[in-house]
């Protein structure tokens, strides 16, 4: 049964619309600054990954415009109309096809990172794939279902398939975040800039999982918890969340290049770089002993970027 208009709420939905489009056009104008700053300095990088880079703004650019049409039609176009929010906008769907789509974009791109650094472990590999899939396959069906809804109190029949999405999104992040940690501290050595590299991409990637799952878990308890099924309050969230994702990873991407330029930390120099030659000289009684000591000067440093997040695998083999 449908609310009347003298009872329902503007707060939890047109509200929750509202900071959702605004923090989303926030985070899009960071997008915009971060792509370009990715085609500036990763002029080396493959074609194919300017060509994801590229897509993964596009469908930014598509969610953007669809949630903006959707607040638009809402506060706007049905100004007058309080119950025209009781019916899903089609745009609303629309965004969900998008950014299930760049989540699945960024999370393959991660698991691909996963298996070069796991020295191609499938276990793990698989586990975050089927995750992001799910994922994916339960977004798509709920926007699929959601087209054909008359109003949001039908949304009960299909809640299942929020809750997939955003458990399954959870543990994919989570799996992500925990898998890089492991295996990037695995990748420790002597070397003080290396450590120094080593504790920027563990920060990163915890960044990564951390933020995207917390957002997910509190997507998720807000519509656990919410009365009416009017009320989407969660939307403010999940309007910035494909979009916190997909700044993370970009983020990631510009780092390569001041990881590269960071200044050397203490030199470790290992024995093999010097060639030790002991001679014992017995002349009429006389025992001397000389040492001759050949340094090489050319000590080549480690290529921490190459060594630790392996570079030229996990970002240029995509």
């Amino acid at each position: 049964m449908s609310p009347s208009g003298s009872n329902f709420a503007l707060a939890p939905t047109l509200g929750a619309t509202y900071i959702g489009t605004i923090f989303g056009a926030i985070l899009f104008g960071v997008t915009n600054v971060q792509t370009y700053m990715y085609y500036k300095r990763s002029k080396n990088d493959p074609l194919l990954m300017k060509i994801l880079v590229f897509c993964l703004w596009i469908l930014d650019c598509l969610h953007q415009a669809f949630i903006t049409h959707a607040f638009y039609t809402y506060a706007v176009i049905d100004f007058s109309n309080v119950l025209a929010l009781l019916a899903p906008e089609w745009s609303v769907m629309a965004h969900v096809f998008v950014a299930s789509t760049s989540d699945t974009l960024v999370r393959g791109l991660f698991c691909h990172r996963v298996y070069l650094l796991s020295d191609r472990n499938w276990v793990i590999t698989t586990a975050i794939a089927i995750s992001t899939m799910v994922v994916f396959g339960s977004s798509w069906a709920f926007a699929i279902k959601g087209l054909s809804l008359s109003d949001y109190f039908d949304l009960t029949s299909i809640t299942w398939f929020i809750y997939t999405s955003l458990i399954s999104a959870v543990v994919a992040d989570v799996l992500i975040a925990s898998s890089l940690c492991i295996l990037l501290s695995r990748r420790r050595s002597a070397f003080a800039r290396t450590n120094s590299v080593v504790r920027v991409l563990m920060i990163y990637s915890i960044n990564t999982g951390a933020l995207t799952s917390l957002c997910s878990i509190i997507c998720l308890i807000i519509y656990a918890t919410e009365p009416n099924a009017t009320k989407f309050t969660f939307i403010a969230i999940y309007f910035v969340l494909p979009k916190l994702f997909l700044n993370s990873l970009l983020a990631s991407l510009n780092a390569r290049q001041g990881l590269r330029e960071r200044p050397p930390g203490h030199s470790v120099v290992s024995s093999s770089s010097y060639n030790h030659k002991t001679e014992q000289q017995h002349s009429g009684g006389e025992r001397s002993i000389q040492i001759h000591i050949r340094s090489t000067s050319d000590i080549k440093t480690v290529d921490t970027i190459t060594d630790v997040s392996g570079e030229h695998e996990s970002w240029n083999a995509l």
